[in-house]
């Protein structure tokens, strides 16, 4: 048996059906190894369908799906990515993931960072030559936290995905001698510049302690997040408070500052795009439509799609290809 086998029937269905940038470099907590003695590394998952995994414990990780969505739940928080959006999951967060792409195989692809690379790389951006000079190999006990929500794409992480995508298509002599460390390095940076410049959307909100304004920010996305990995469904504004841990009130006032919408017109906003879509893809009954996208009656639905397009749901399906 070759190497790559004996290494990949040592990891649960999740991680064996990963192809690696090189093997060993993948980190399963369901096997024994430490994730402190694996180097950085990328996974690649191609299938139509991956049925809701055990729970996990990750590495710092980037992950991003370069067709169809994803679902994740970190914690008891839910997400949805697509190639619009990708997902940061912390050091030590436990996760569960699934996907079904009935059209075509799905590929998502992960970047996970070995412990302290982040700390290391950060202490490095803000600490001067003298510094450094010092204390060279001093270190941070403490992990860098990123806000765990869904993120818009940025063109430079996006970028670096899809060149990590290529070279898993090489032979493995090419990807030895390509500088990984120099593509993990950029991508990080990236991330920690992408955020550090989410305090202009942070000071958005009326609080005038920083780490309340933080702490809001963080609960407030939540609920947002959850709120686009239901767009089949009507959520209410107490389950959204409930999501968020803050008062029914108090959410609806921070949400509008933050977002400058409210959750209620946002959330029929996200399911109006979402009916949009199946009308796009094929579907032609109004009445599957409007069930599919979370509404409870047809004509309200129709009256809602023609104030926020401009046509009815047939007439979109039917001109279409001009729109």
């Amino acid at each position: 048996m070759r190497l790559e086998q004996k290494l990949q029937n040592r990891f649960c269905p999740l991680c064996h059906n990963a192809k690696s940038m090189l093997m060993g470099n993948v980190f399963c907590s369901h096997q024994s190894r430490d994730m402190h003695s694996i180097d950085s590394g990328t996974l690649l998952l191609k299938t139509k369908k991956l049925e809701e995994t055990a729970d996990h414990v990750s590495r710092l990780s980037i992950r991003y799906t370069l067709n169809g969505e994803q679902y994740y739940k970190l914690g008891s928080h839910e997400h949805i990515i697509n190639n619009k959006s990708y997902v940061v999951i912390n050091r030590g967060q436990s996760y569960k993931t699934s996907f079904d792409n009935k059209e075509e195989e799905q590929e998502m692809i992960l970047v996970a960072f070995k412990p302290k690379f982040a700390e290391d790389l950060m202490r490095s951006m803000i600490t001067d030559d003298e510094g450094l000079l010092d204390d060279p190999f001093k270190s941070s006990d403490q992990p860098i936290t990123f806000f765990e929500k869904t993120f818009d794409i940025d063109p430079v992480i996006q970028t670096l995905f899809v060149k990590l995508r290529n070279l898993m298509d090489e032979d493995i002599g090419v990807k030895k001698e390509t500088d990984l460390d120099e593509i993990y390095t950029t991508m990080l940076t990236r991330l920690l510049t992408v955020h550090k410049n989410l305090s202009g959307e942070i000071n958005k909100i009326k609080t005038s302690k920083l780490s309340t304004r933080t702490e809001l920010y963080r609960r407030l996305s939540l609920a947002k997040d959850y709120m686009d990995a239901h767009i089949d469904k009507r959520i209410s504004i107490d389950e959204l408070a409930t999501v968020s841990f803050l008062s029914t009130h108090h959410f609806k006032r921070v949400f509008k500052e933050l977002f400058g919408i409210t959750p209620h017109r946002y959330h029929v906003q996200k399911r109006l795009d979402y009916s949009r879509k199946l009308l796009l893809e094929g579907e032609v009954k109004v009445e599957d439509v409007c069930r599919n996208s979370g509404f409870e009656n047809a004509s309200s639905f129709i009256r809602l799609f023609r104030e926020h397009y401009g046509f009815t749901p047939k007439a979109y399906h039917s001109n279409s290809g001009l729109v």
